[in-house]
């Protein structure tokens, strides 16, 4: 939140979430939320100027001058040319109170910027939460992350900040086999800076 590249037109603050999109699969939190995944956001957006040049960025992400939902044309916000941090917006877990009508949903940005298929939540048995997802780009990767708190279950409320701060891994596999049973091992690589 705040960060520069959260900064738009519509936000200069860049500290306020202002909808969520293409939401797929979620997973419900031992404390009662639900996530949503913002998965494919770059259908949404395109470009009025067929000579904007896209950032390295947009590229990865598949953020192009036309889009299937073609919103762009119809609202600057969604034009890159014009807003060209609106798409780092989306591609976020959103966490949801659906029994709190007046909360706030909270983009849970420490859970990785992708194209968030799915969000699956368990406890570990030292207590710490670990969220599974996939990313649903062709090609592309498994994460877990695990809080750097640990669940109490006598006290939801405490709970409510733990996907704030912890550890995100990225899944790296090797198959090693060359009969192709595919039955390889794998490891879990911190993404920390």
């Amino acid at each position: 939140a705040g960060a520069g590249a959260l900064k738009t037109g519509a936000d200069p603050t860049g500290t306020v979430v202002l909808g969520t999109l293409n939401n797929c699969a979620n997973g419900k939190t031992p404390w009662g939320t639900y996530l949503t995944c913002e998965e494919n956001f770059n259908g949404y957006f395109g470009s009025t100027d067929a000579l904007y040049q896209r950032t390295a960025m947009e590229l990865r992400y598949g953020v192009g001058l036309t889009s299937s939902y073609r919103w762009f044309e119809v609202d600057e916000r969604f034009d890159i040319s014009k807003n060209p941090n609106e798409p780092n917006r989306f591609g976020w877990v959103v966490e949801i109170d659906p029994f709190d009508p007046g909360s706030t949903p909270k983009k849970r940005t420490a859970l990785g910027r992708f194209k968030h298929e799915n969000a699956e939540v368990v406890v570990a048995k030292d207590g710490r939460v670990v969220v599974y997802m996939g990313d649903d780009q062709a090609n592309d990767y498994i994460y877990k992350f695990v809080s750097d708190g640990k669940y109490d279950p006598r006290n939801p409320a405490a709970n409510r900040d733990l996907l704030d701060a912890g550890t995100l891994y990225v899944a790296k596999f090797d198959n090693g086999a060359t009969d192709g049973d595919f039955k390889g091992v794998g490891e879990w690589i911190a993404l920390v800076h």
